[in-house]
């Protein structure tokens, strides 16, 4: 049987560009490398926010401890004098450096600056309703953002403790106003901070008497961060790729099992179907030797058939069918007894009727063999006629399968081009005439039509295997 081999078809499955594997890659790298940058920057995301949420709290736990034990609850409550400042604030700075703070504010209830870095601010009042960090922590809350703050990176080295006058501190991004360059203290510069507000509570009462605001230095736990981040992005993009290499292999060596496999699966189909086709050859070679006045009978007839389907543009498991159902078509002659059979004169009404019964026979003998079912309905119907007038069942037009319409042409000009006992063969000119003067009785009309396109050359190069018992004639 002819076909495509299962392998072939999946081979060019890559024809149009990339082979699979190529496809696969793509698509796993595509699908691995989206995964990658999705888990890293999510992770990246949740560690910043995570660094972030923990430094907030750490930094307000740490300000807010700091009132009471180091710092008086007093300094909200009264006027210092500049000795006092002066003592506060490198208290204040030493302190607050081991958190890399390099600014801040403490307020009072009203919103009055009491302390700074930076002297010029104190006594400053802001409006709380203006600022939401400073309302925020006035109402015993914490809060904290990011912020650009302009800024002596100095202050917030630990161990820092400096003195009133050295350098002036100004925010841009936080919660006072911006001061113009040409105010800034020496060695000053842009740090990008985290702003916290804590609010600043008696011990005993627990009632809010201030508020303060730290700008911490982030630089150096963003740096560290940054790092985390970039090897953890390393590691999943190696990660990443080395589950790539392992599933692609993996899919390369299945692709390549599957194809070998998919082409020893074609090749036993093949040996299969050679082994039906002979065993078939095998068993019409069995019949033309008990009805040996047809030899070769079976042989000649797929040949008529396989020109008849190449004319119609028959292909594939049909082709086959019809094939097999030629070889086959007089196996119910098995049934039909010697003396019938091998007569050399022709039948009697009585052993006609016993001829006749032979494509029952036939299809009785091959139905219950499951390739051969569709074989069967034309051994069972390759004598019927398009008027309805054949045998056994009657049938008329297209209610007569395909294949047996196929068949009786070929079959009958066989018949008509071999010598018989009692009769000698027609010439091929005489038989194709005889053909085309029984379409629409004896033999469907299109079938009819496909075979008298077919070459005089090719019909004659099978009609010369055909058995002459007579003296050949020649036509003039």
């Amino acid at each position: 049987m002819r076909g495509v081999r299962i392998s072939d078809r999946m081979g060019d499955l890559g024809r149009g560009g990339m082979s699979p594997v190529a496809r696969f890659s793509l698509a796993l790298a595509a699908v691995l490398g989206t995964t990658a940058l999705v888990l890293a920057a999510g992770t990246g995301y949740l560690m910043a926010r995570y660094v972030q949420d923990e430094t907030t709290a750490f930094t307000q736990a740490a300000v807010a401890s700091h009132f009471g034990a180091v710092f008086q609850d007093d300094v909200f409550e009264r006027g210092l004098t500049s000795d006092e400042q002066q003592e506060l604030r490198r208290d204040v700075s030493f302190h607050f450096s081991i958190y890399n703070t390099v600014a801040t504010q403490f307020f009072d209830r009203s919103g009055t600056i009491v302390f700074s870095y930076d002297k010029d601010e104190i006594g400053r009042r802001l409006d709380p309703t203006a600022y939401p960090g400073l309302d925020t922590a006035l109402k015993g809350m914490r809060t904290a953002a990011r912020a650009t703050i302009v800024a002596d990176p100095k202050v917030g080295v630990p161990g820092t403790s400096l003195a009133f006058g050295t350098f002036n501190t100004h925010h841009s991004g936080g919660s006072s106003a911006a001061a113009p360059s040409e105010t800034r203290g020496p060695g000053v510069s842009e740090i990008r901070a985290l702003e916290a507000w804590s609010p600043v509570k008696v011990r005993e009462s627990g009632q809010t008497i201030g508020a303060v605001v730290v700008w911490r230095d982030m630089s150096a736990i963003d740096a560290a961060l940054m790092r985390i981040q970039m090897t953890i992005a390393l590691i999943i993009a190696l990660a990443a790729s080395f589950l790539w290499l392992v599933l692609r292999g993996v899919y390369a060596r299945s692709s390549r099992r599957i194809v070998a496999q998919a082409s020893a699966l074609e090749d036993a189909l093949a040996l299969r179907e050679r082994t039906y086709d002979a065993t078939l050859t095998a068993l019409t070679s069995a019949l033309d030797f008990r009805d040996n006045e047809t030899g070769g009978h079976s042989d000649r007839v797929v040949g008529y058939m396989e020109l008849l389907l190449e004319q119609m543009d028959i292909r594939g498991a049909e082709l086959a069918t019809l094939r097999r159902g030629a070889l086959l078509h007089d196996v119910g002659k098995i049934g039909v007894p010697d003396n019938v059979l091998r007569k050399p004169t022709a039948l009697s009404e009585s052993e006609w009727a016993v001829m006749k019964r032979h494509p029952e026979f036939g299809a009785q003998i091959i139905s219950g063999i499951p390739f051969l079912e569709e074989v069967a309905r034309i051994v069972r119907h390759h004598h019927e006629r398009w008027d309805g007038m054949g045998y056994p069942d009657g049938l008329k037009g297209e209610h007569i399968p395909l294949g047996a319409r196929i068949f009786a042409v070929g079959d009958s000009f066989d018949a008509m081009t071999s010598d018989r006992p009692y009769r000698r063969a027609l010439l091929i000119d005489a038989a194709r005439e005889e053909i085309r003067r029984c379409a629409g009785s004896q033999f469907d009309p299109a079938v009819v039509t496909a075979f008298m396109s077919i070459p005089t050359a090719r019909l004659a190069a099978i009609a010369d295997d055909a058995p002459h018992t007579h003296p050949r004639v020649v036509a003039s």
